[in-house]
């Protein structure tokens, strides 16, 4: 590797993707003609070495025709593999096609990224083992290789692209690291000019105003570094609606009483030699979970209980592994139980109520659990004293706000939610605040609430400035809330956010949920044959109890439908009901009611056994938002059973795109629906409109 990160001249492909694409064989320049070419070759460069399936791949070539011509992609990779043939002789075989999809061929160093992470981790032992000077060198020399956003000017909206957000993501890291070990050393004379530029460039960005405060202590510049504070504070409070997370807050203390060590509150790394102590574990796995590194965290709390004797330690350890447990599989029903035992057996009624809201959340996700779920919740109130904010009390209610939001009971949701906000923001607690806030804007997403698009947003950023990652709970809620409105190429964005992160964790209890999505996705983008080859493998697998395997029985029974299998279509809409009553809400039920109702009218039902599932139907989208879910069925059901816009009308769903597309079938307008649902992004419903209008 030379010193910005090329390869030496023998090696037969390389790729640069910290900035402008940059592809060299044999030590000699590929120039790539259009964004088109770039595009494929940085998602493999960025995917190395995993293989990209075609679909995918073509996905980021042609982000808004989807999806393309598959011959399309093909004479890419020729056109690709030609450019590169015509450098070196043997570079068109690094760009090779397997049975998983497309891939190159580029070895160990292949990349710049590859060089960066390289040198990243030697700069961690560095630091690990306290020679700092070590770290900052070695991190200086992986920021240096950085020559702009990764991949700039390939892609028009790069934060779509799970590929491209995790990268950026490790670069900042490494600038923050960067500062504060050079902040560590004393070299705060140096780092003062930069922090001032950043702080201007990012003026929500905690850690930022957090280091910059600490080195103008250092400098003995305490005004300006109250000033600085009181002008943060009002910045996010304004912008983010949320108060200082404690850590800047002491590190404000510390400046009011003079503390001028910049390390303060930073914790050194552990004398070599010293045993381990469990609290030394709990602190490190709490903050490591923070991160959503579960598996790490997972290590450490499990260590911490081979060397706890106090029962309370040992229930705190329990707790955490069981909430990380719920994070990676769904599961931790185990420890939970035994954590709230112990709180109880000690009299801690609030650290008992936030193992049993953790154990709630488990069982919801069980197959014919969510009754217990809500249950569960019950118990938690039950132990929660309002006049003792703490903690544990915060947590547990903003997990109770959680469940009964998806559980269709928005007014407790509400009140356990701004309880728990309160005493979230009373105890400054970071990030419970924004998962209360996060779960709130849950509540309001069902009826379809003006500005819960723009409090996601907002919540959102928040947790990129305080924490540098996103929840994937935020990119679902935000993928929904885009559905709602139409914006059905938005949502599928985010849910691939989502599913990046929840990959990249090695979190897959969400995993179903986004699965799930992905088969409607593929009936609203128009492949049919995908969708239903995917829904019939999700219903083959281990999530066919799933609560979202009734999204999917939907989708195939739509399918069904469509090519006049009634036999199919009766089972799968019978199969979707059935979930959707055992676990899945409103949101659920009133898809698979809209089937139920098509088949029973497809089936020449007697009007008094079709007439009861209309009304329950109509109740079930009372003062709610449409969503893709119901899609053209709900309007082509009702029309079919006789139901008339004034009556859907009276219902009042709440407005969107959806509703005005149904109204449009029921008025008899098909042009003007089919031009709606276009519109949108769906040629699933489109195509399907038309079927049953040539019908």
């Amino acid at each position: 590797m030379t010193e910005q990160g090329e390869p030496e001249g023998q090696r037969r492909l390389w790729c640069g993707v910290l900035g402008p694409l940059r592809v060299r064989a044999a030590g000699t320049d590929v120039p790539l003609h259009g964004r088109r070419q770039q595009a494929l070759v940085a998602t493999l460069a960025l995917r190395y070495p995993a293989a990209v399936p075609p679909r995918t791949l073509a996905h980021r070539v042609w982000p808004e025709r989807y999806p393309p011509d598959p011959d399309g992609l093909r004479v890419l990779v020729h056109r690709v593999r030609a450019r590169l043939r015509a450098v070196h002789p043997d570079a068109a075989a690094g760009l090779r096609h397997t049975v998983d999809g497309y891939q190159l061929d580029l070895g160990s160093g292949g990349t710049d990224l590859a060089d960066l992470r390289e040198l990243r981790d030697r700069a961690h032992r560095a630091e690990a083992a306290g020679d700092l000077a070590t770290a900052v060198a070695l991190v200086d020399r992986a920021t240096d290789l950085v020559r702009g956003a990764p991949c700039q000017g390939v892609w028009s909206d790069p934060g779509r692209w799970p590929e491209l957000v995790p990268v950026s993501e490790e670069v900042q890291a490494l600038r923050r690291m960067s500062l504060d070990v050079r902040l560590r050393l004393g070299d705060h004379l140096s780092v003062l000019p930069e922090l001032a530029v950043l702080a201007a460039r990012e003026p929500t960005a905690e850690w930022v105003h957090d280091l910059r405060l600490r080195a103008l202590a250092r400098a003995g510049r305490y005004d300006e570094a109250v000033t600085a504070y009181r002008t943060f504070r009002r910045r996010v409070v304004d912008d983010l609606g949320v108060e200082p997370s404690t850590v800047i807050t002491r590190t404000y203390r510390r400046i009011l009483d003079h503390d001028d060590d910049p390390a303060a509150g930073v914790a050194p790394p552990a004398p070599r030699g010293r045993t381990t102590t469990s609290l030394t574990l709990h602190r490190a796995g709490a903050w490591i979970a923070d991160r959503g590194d579960y598996r790490q965290a997972s290590h450490c709390f499990t260590a911490s209980l081979d060397l706890d004797g106090d029962p309370l330690s040992r229930a705190e350890a329990l707790l955490r592994l069981g909430e990380i447990r719920y994070h990676q599989t769904g599961g931790g029903l185990d420890e939970l139980s035994r954590a709230a035992t112990l709180f109880r057996r000690a009299g801690r009624w609030h650290q008992a109520a936030e193992a049993l809201s953790w154990q709630a959340r488990s069982l919801w996700l069980r197959p014919g659990e969510g009754g217990s779920a809500v249950r569960r919740t019950a118990e938690v109130l039950d132990l929660l004293d309002e006049r003792a904010p703490d903690a544990a009390g915060a947590a547990a209610l903003v997990n109770v706000c959680g469940i009964l939001a998806v559980s269709d009971q928005d007014v407790q949701a509400r009140r356990a939610g701004r309880l728990g906000l309160r005493w979230a923001r009373q105890l400054s607690l970071t990030p419970l605040d924004l998962r209360a806030r996060g779960n709130l804007a849950l509540v309001d997403l069902g009826s379809g609430h003006e500005g819960v698009t723009a409090e996601l947003d907002r919540v959102t950023q928040a947790y990129q400035d305080r924490v540098g990652w996103v929840p994937p709970v935020l990119w679902v809620a935000l993928a929904d809330a885009e559905d709602r409105r139409g914006r059905l190429g938005a949502a599928a964005a985010y849910r691939e956010r989502a599913l990046g992160r929840v990959r990249g964790t090695a979190a897959t209890a969400d995993v179903p949920w986004l699965v799930a999505e992905q088969v409607r996705e593929a009936f609203h983008r128009g492949r049919w044959a995908e969708a239903r080859a995917a829904g019939d493998r999700y219903l083959r697998g281990d999530d066919r109890d799933h609560r979202m395997a009734s999204e999917v029985h939907v989708v195939l029974a739509r399918l069904a439908l469509h090519r006049h299998d009634l036999p199919g279509a009766h089972r799968h809409s019978s199969e979707a009901e059935v979930v959707a009553r055992r676990d899945g809400g409103a949101a659920l039920l009133g898809p698979a009611l809209v089937q139920r109702l098509r088949v029973a009218v497809a089936l020449r039902r007697p009007r008094t056994r079709v007439a009861p599932v209309v009304e329950e139907l109509l109740d079930c989208v009372a003062g709610r938002a449409l969503t893709s879910s119901f899609g053209v069925d709900l309007p082509l059901a009702l029309r079919e059973s006789g139901v008339d816009g004034r009556t859907l009308t009276r219902h009042a769903p709440a407005d969107s795109p959806w509703l005005s597309a149904a109204d449009a079938v029921l008025t008899g307008d098909p042009a003007r629906a089919r031009r709606i649902y276009l519109a949108v992004g769906s040629r699933g419903d489109a195509r399907q409109l038309a079927t049953a209008a040539s019908g």
